[in-house]
């Protein structure tokens, strides 16, 4: 009984052990392309499509997103027959745009941002509701303007409704200590 036990547990393993073949796959090779995007020329001027994988997300942060998903190097790579000494990049969105001022070289110049329909920093959104009790945020728009990095003018506009009242605010986002241009 232990001969018959023991050599049908040699012959299992046995069996399982051949069953174990190495199979050598080939190589693949895998790309990555997270945003479709369009640019149009226009002389020096080029017109950059954002696609977002949610809606705001080139709003909240502009300039982080150019520089993640924008290469003005390849822009000037591809006009460079035609020796521009500055280029205009707008990049447009769903909910507004931006336009990026760059020199010869490559280097951001200026900026002036135009939103519409932004979510509002945690703190204004506090702030707004303890003074503005049962009114109702119907519309906000966000603009700034930026000299290379330095942030030189961020501004809300926000719109409220209480009924019949209606009420528009102009908020500095710089007097509030936040911006949504941040670098």
């Amino acid at each position: 009984m232990k001969t018959l036990i023991i050599s049908a547990f040699l012959c299992l393993s046995a069996t399982i052990l051949s069953a174990q073949e190495i199979m050598e796959l080939d190589a693949t090779e895998l790309t990555y392309a997270p945003y479709n995007s369009s640019i149009s020329q226009s002389g020096d001027s080029f017109t950059y499509k954002v696609s977002e994988r949610f809606n705001g997300q080139f709003a909240e942060d502009p300039i982080a997103f150019m520089d993640a998903h924008f290469d003005i190097q390849k822009v000037i790579d591809a006009a460079e027959d035609k020796n521009y000494d500055s280029y205009l990049v707008t990049f447009k969105s769903n909910n507004g745009y931006m336009r990026a001022d760059f020199d010869g070289e490559g280097k951001l110049i200026k900026t002036h941002q135009n939103f519409k329909n932004v979510i509002l920093p945690l703190a204004l959104r506090k702030d707004m509701h303890n003074t503005y009790k049962g009114w109702t945020l119907v519309k906000t728009k966000y603009n700034a303007k930026t000299k290379g990095d330095l942030l030189v003018k961020a501004l809300y506009r926000v719109k409220l409704e209480n009924g019949n009242q209606r009420q528009n605010l102009k908020i500095d986002a710089r007097d509030q200590g936040i911006g949504v241009v941040v670098n």
